[in-house]
C-alpha cells in the first residue's frame, strides 16, 4: 500500500492509501475478511476478480486497524442512518469515517477523522462506447459541453467526482444525475447536488496510475 498523503489544505485531515490489487497477498488477506465478505468473494466467477476483491477489503481492514490502534479482527462494521458503511465504535470511542473504491488493478482507501466525512472513487478509463451519449443521459448540460474535447478520460474524471460525492452524501448511484461538478483547476473542483439536499463539497483529483482517473471528495470548510 502506498499512502497518497493528506488532502492538501484540508482541515479534516483526510488520508488516502493506494493499493495495487494484482499482487500476492490474497491468501493472507482471506483470514481478515468477515463471513459476509468471504461469501461475496466466493461469488465471483473470475478468479482474478475474486483475488482483487480479497486484497482490496483486506487492505481496508489493515488500514483501519492501524488508524484505530486495534487488531483487524476486532473491527466491527455496520450502516449509518443513510446506509453508508461505518465502523462500530469499540468501547464507545469515536471512530473515523472511511471509504473504499476499486477498479480493475487498483484500489483506494480514504480515511477521515471522527466527525468528518469522505468519499473516494477510482475508475479505469475505458473506450469503445459513446461517452457523449452517456453524458447526455446522466450529466448536467454544462458538463456535457466540456466533454467533446476531453474524450473518455474526461467522462470518467467527472464520473469519479460524482460517485465520490454521493458516497459522502449517502444518496447512492441513484442520485448521480442530480450532481454538478464545477472544475476550478487541473487538480481541484467543487461538486454539489442540484436539489440542494446535500452541501457543496471539495474535489481533489488523484494520480493513481496511467489509464485511471480518481477523485477524493470532502465537505467544504
Amino acid at each position: 500500500m502506498t499512502p497518497l498523503g493528506p488532502h492538501p489544505a484540508d482541515a479534516h485531515g483526510v488520508r488516502v492509501w493506494r493499493v495495487r490489487l494484482d499482487r500476492a497477498g490474497a491468501p493472507r488477506g482471506w483470514r481478515l475478511l468477515s463471513v459476509a465478505e468471504r461469501e461475496r468473494a466466493l461469488a465471483f466467477a473470475d478468479p482474478a476478480e475474486r483475488r482483487r476483491y480479497v486484497v482490496a477489503h483486506a487492505a481496508l481492514r489493515t488500514v483501519l486497524a492501524g488508524v484505530c490502534g486495534v487488531p483487524a479482527g476486532r473491527l466491527g462494521f455496520g450502516r449509518d442512518d443513510s446506509g453508508r458503511p461505518c465502523l462500530l465504535s469499540p468501547g464507545g470511542r469515536p471512530v473515523p469515517d472511511f471509504n473504499l473504491s476499486h477498479s480493475d488493478a487498483w484500489a483506494l482507501v480514504a480515511v477521515a477523522p471522527p466527525g468528518a466525512r469522505v468519499g473516494v472513487d477510482v475508475e479505469r478509463v475505458r473506450d469503445g462506447f459513446d461517452h457523449l451519449e452517456m453524458a447526455r443521459r446522466f450529466y448536467q448540460p454544462e458538463e456535457v459541453a466540456r466533454l467533446p474535447s476531453a474524450g473518455p478520460e474526461g467522462f470518467f474524471r467527472l464520473w469519479t467526482a460524482k460517485e465520490a460525492y454521493v458516497k459522502v452524501s449517502g444518496a447512492g448511484l441513484a442520485g448521480m444525475s442530480d450532481v454538478l461538478v464545477r472544475e476550478r483547476s487541473a487538480t481541484h473542483a467543487t461538486v454539489l447536488s442540484r436539489s440542494a439536499r446535500s452541501p457543496e463539497c471539495r474535489v481533489r483529483w488523484l494520480d493513481v496510475a496511467p489509464g485511471y482517473t480518481a477523485a477524493l471528495v470532502t465537505p467544504l470548510g
